[in-house]
């Protein structure tokens, strides 16, 4: 293996310290208080009755957003059920993968907590719920699942739509595109941005608008927004061939410039307004804060102009992107090379640029006797039965997306327990666990919309890894089963950014890592045997198994 290069600099928000008196290695019952784009060292609760350590490394993570995008999918199979009467599935805005956390991994280094979300994790991966068919925008769906290592249950809560993938089509565009030229973008990442906007000129007609603005230390409209007919085309993939690096970053300048070329065009009817920007994220002149930049994609955010944000390479400014990505209207995929940049429209084009729902609102509340114990992606300062949550934005998807809420049973109502539960702590068979309430605006109509459904455990007969035996969850769907297994992934990346963050020893850390790897590749042989495809878990052993030798270098290979 080549000797990795020194960790590249790129800005990080620090992470903040376990509050005093709570132990950031005991995982057993852990809650974070972080926001969504930032994991915590995980807490104890002072009230739990859980065990503070355990044989595996399976975590009770609560609640995490999962983006599922086809754009980066690692399971190329649907699977059974879950996306109604459409065959689509649907995704919060924000980050759409980990590609950047790969690309570290790959490299020798190891992530830090702020570089990566599970969120991220999930979305590359197809899980899929199965349910009635959706007669409506939005229809929740769920399964259950034990967590035996964490006398915890698991239950993924998803969306199915009624969109029919035969017939949909996205709105005519009226898009402009940001494309950073400066000196940063040379080593093949410019010419694949190129390689990539000339097959997004293929996918544009005669009904779209198309403008192109170059930036470096400033900003010029190369297109002005213009009809994308034969002639518009043509035009369109002149002015691409016409980039060439030079210069410093200024992205708001290219912003402003981008942003004024939808603005020309946003009240003609019909038309879905939209900014692309294509950077790697590192300003060094003009506006360089992130709160300016968040300021002014917000501001066009409120006139329904959305973004999407492309980060191309290693050394790209990841926090910068995110947190643009995460207003209303807003996505954002990284891109790690010139193979990856140039191909990014083959699979998503249209679901990238076409959201479907705004303000989405979820109300969790647990069944009598159960509380939800952490939560990532949404808050939960205490352990409770009830929790409250939202996403700006959804986006169609190829990949079933959702959320994982995890349960133990409440200590405080011991005497309302039934007298046949599970002396383990799970639940029993036909037991409820959770009411799902969602509401939503539907993008097109700005008309609410919402549903319910209540959530129980059938047995978990479904899947099971005869493996792992009493260590194996135990699902009632296929994608709530893939979901168990990919927490213990979220758990040894979280060990990794606790050991950069000097919260654990390497062994702790190295441990729990060789445990996910482990457990993941069992868990795609079980996939295999059951004639789905585990192929996707299994590349996700092998990342670990890279990570764990990275974690020999000690804190000098932390990011």
């Amino acid at each position: 293996m080549d000797p990795p290069r020194d960790p590249p600099r790129r800005p990080c928000r620090g992470p903040a310290a376990p509050p005093s008196g709570h132990s950031a290695t005991i995982r057993a019952s852990s809650r974070s208080t972080r926001p969504a784009r930032c994991l915590l060292p995980h807490r104890a609760n002072p009230e739990s009755t859980m065990p503070t350590t355990r044989p595996s490394s399976t975590s009770p993570l609560l609640l995490s957003l999962l983006l599922a995008t086809a754009c980066t999918s690692m399971d190329a199979d649907v699977g059974s059920g879950g996306m109604g009467s459409g065959d689509y599935g649907v995704t919060p805005g924000g980050s759409q993968d980990i590609g950047y956390v790969r690309e570290l991994i790959e490299q020798g280094f190891v992530p830090g907590l702020d570089d990566w979300s599970p969120e991220g994790l999930f979305s590359e991966h197809d899980l899929p719920l199965s349910g009635e068919a959706c007669d409506q925008l939005l229809c929740p769906r769920a399964a259950a699942s034990t967590l035996p290592m964490d006398g915890a249950m698991l239950v993924q809560l998803g969306f199915g739509t009624n969109l029919d993938a035969d017939t949909w089509q996205r709105r005519p565009l009226n898009l402009a595109i940001a494309v950073d030229i400066s000196g940063s973008m040379a080593d093949g990442k410019l010419s694949a941005v190129k390689t990539a906007l000339r097959d997004l000129s293929t996918r544009v007609d005669a009904q779209d608008r198309v403008a192109l603005v170059a930036f470096d230390d400033q900003a010029e409209v190369r297109l002005p927004s213009t009809v994308m007919d034969d002639a518009g085309r043509v035009a369109l993939r002149d002015a691409i061939a016409d980039l060439h690096e030079r210069g410093a970053t200024d992205i708001g300048a290219g912003l402003r410039q981008a942003y004024g070329q939808v603005e020309l065009h946003a009240d003609d009817a019909g038309l879905e307004d939209r900014v692309m920007l294509f950077t790697d994220a590192m300003p060094n002149v003009g506006a360089t804060g992130d709160d300016e930049f968040v300021g002014l994609v917000t501001r066009h955010a409120d006139e329904d102009i959305g973004l999407t944000v492309f980060g191309t390479g290693i050394d790209m400014g990841n926090d910068l992107a995110e947190l643009m990505s995460e207003v209303r209207g807003g996505n954002y995929v990284y891109l790690p090379d010139p193979e990856r940049i140039g191909t990014v429209f083959e699979e998503a084009f249209d679901f990238l640029v076409s959201p479907i729902a705004y303000d989405l609102d979820v109300e969790l509340r647990t069944a009598e006797g159960w509380r939800f114990v952490d939560a990532i992606g949404a808050p939960l300062d205490d352990p409770g039965a009830t929790l409250a949550f939202g996403a700006a934005t959804l986006f169609l998807s190829n990949n079933d997306g959702g959320m994982a809420v995890i349960l133990e049973r409440d200590p405080s109502t011991d005497g309302d327990t039934p007298a046949d539960a599970p002396a383990d702590g799970l639940a029993d068979i036909g037991e409820r666990l959770v009411s799902f309430h969602l509401e939503y605006e539907d993008a097109e109509t700005g008309r609410r919309g919402d549903d319910d459904l209540t959530v129980g455990f059938e047995g978990g007969e479904s899947w099971v890894s005869a493996e792992l035996g009493d260590e194996s969850p135990r699902a009632d769907d296929l994608g709530v089963f893939k979901m168990a297994f990919l927490l213990d992934e979220v758990d040894a990346l979280t060990a990794a950014g606790e050991f950069c963050d000097g919260v654990i020893p390497a062994a702790e850390a190295h441990r729990r890592v060789a445990e996910a790897e482990e457990r993941l590749s069992i868990a795609a042989d079980t996939l295999e045997v059951a004639g789905e495809n585990g192929a996707g878990l299994d590349e996700e052993s092998e990342l670990m198994q890279r990570l764990a030798e990275n974690l020999e270098g000690g804190r000098n290979r932390c990011n």
